[in-house]
């Protein structure tokens, strides 16, 4: 089977260009003499590995190796850009690498199947979700170690740090609600209920839980004063102020919402809906949706340029991705990237001249040797923040 990272292109003066193709070849141990910032993570789901391309190259200069059946979801750099972070989902761990070296620093058990998970500010801690047993692992990344875990999440899916009081927020894919953690005590907080159809999912578990569609992920916004947390079975996003850590506002949006990005400049922040292909922008000035924009089929992420005023909007299914201008919010292209294509996550460059989109089927290979099963990219300083799904 063919795998792809799929690389597009564009300029300030083009709505976009053609994609162009990138063979890679030899690969080097260690990463110290690489700008951290130009390097892309892929993740490899199948051949237990993660490759390391040069964005200013497009080559595989590199490939770490995770061991069997690692099964890897999602590999992120530290802040300082020295370590690699890896959530091993088949063998129950959390990975520390050396990006130096490339040596494994530390294999730190968690519960079962980690998949997402979020890295404070200062570089000391991370969150893990363990999908398999509904807990959330806190890491010590210094001492290598997990200081705790967290029973009552269903399918905890999303982090987001606030730096400002020192919380995390965490949300539940199978619970209709995000809660927040005070780092310093070590403690739960509030939880914040998003949406209305968490009454009748308590009052009535049965026929609610089982096809449950709950908070993806709790996004903060670009100023750090507020979570959108959209809630799949409402068509809902709730408003967390951050600084008091209550829930002011519930806004209406589309059907199946999956969650939230915010633009870099801070103006919008995009609601992907899936039950009716359709985009909620939301003003984060008024925090009123603005405008709807017809998006494609399984939208799995943006990616935003130019400062935020283009969105990239990953059709999964359709193998597509969808060009908005948000200053007329009118799409103005559709790049078909290839038939039969399975496109997963996509990152931007650190530069904003690139998006880096990672494709698990068959298809054409726009940079070689990448991997089998590519599913999450993360590029350290992305222009347009990181995702995962």
């Amino acid at each position: 089977m063919n795998t792809t990272i799929q690389r597009i292109v564009f300029s300030a003066l083009l709505l976009s260009s053609p994609l162009s193709v990138a063979w890679a070849s030899g690969a080097e141990k260690g990463l110290s003499r690489y700008d951290p910032k130009t390097l892309a993570f892929v993740t490899n789901r199948d051949s237990n590995d993660i490759a390391v391309i040069d964005t200013e190259t497009d080559r595989v200069i590199a490939r770490i190796p995770l061991g069997a059946m690692s099964n890897a979801h999602m590999a992120q750099p530290t802040h300082d850009g020295k370590k690699l972070l890896v959530s091993a989902t088949g063998r129950n761990q959390f990975l520390v690498v050396d990006l130096a070296t490339l040596n494994i620093e530390h294999s730190i058990q968690t519960g079962a199947a980690p998949e997402h998970f979020g890295l404070t500010p200062d570089n000391q801690y991370a969150t893990v979700g363990n999908m398999g047993d509904a807990s959330v692992s806190l890491v010590d990344l210094n001492a290598g170690k997990e200081l705790q875990r967290f029973a009552g999440f269903p399918e905890p899916h999303g982090f987001s740090f606030s730096p400002q009081n020192k919380k995390v927020y965490v949300s539940s894919f199978g619970a209709h609600e995000v809660r927040s953690f005070d780092l310093p005590t070590q403690e739960w907080a509030m939880r914040h209920p998003i949406g209305t159809t968490h009454r009748a999912a308590t009052q009535k578990p049965k026929p609610y839980q089982s096809a449950l569609k709950g908070v993806a992920h709790p996004t903060l916004s670009m100023d750090g004063k507020y979570i959108y947390a959209a809630d799949g079975d409402s068509g809902q996003v709730g408003i967390i102020d951050v600084e008091n850590d209550r829930l002011i506002s519930t806004i209406k949006v589309g059907k199946a919402p999956w969650r939230a990005y915010a633009s870099p400049d801070g103006l919008w922040m995009l609601v992907l809906n899936n039950g009716d292909h359709s985009i909620s922008v939301i003003s984060t000035a008024t925090q009123k949706v603005v405008a709807t924009l017809k998006g494609g089929a399984d939208m799995s992420g943006v990616n935003f340029v130019q400062g935020g005023q283009k969105a990239y909007v990953v059709s999964q299914s359709e193998g597509a991705v969808d060009v908005f201008d948000l200053r007329t919010f009118k799409k103005i292209n559709r790049l078909k990237l290839g038939e039969n294509l399975t496109l997963e996550t996509a990152a931007t460059s650190a530069d904003g001249k690139k998006v880096y989109v990672a494709s698990s089927s068959d298809g054409v290979n726009r940079i070689a040797d990448v991997g089998r099963f590519p599913w999450g990219i993360s590029i350290l300083g992305a222009a347009s923040a990181n995702y995962c799904h």
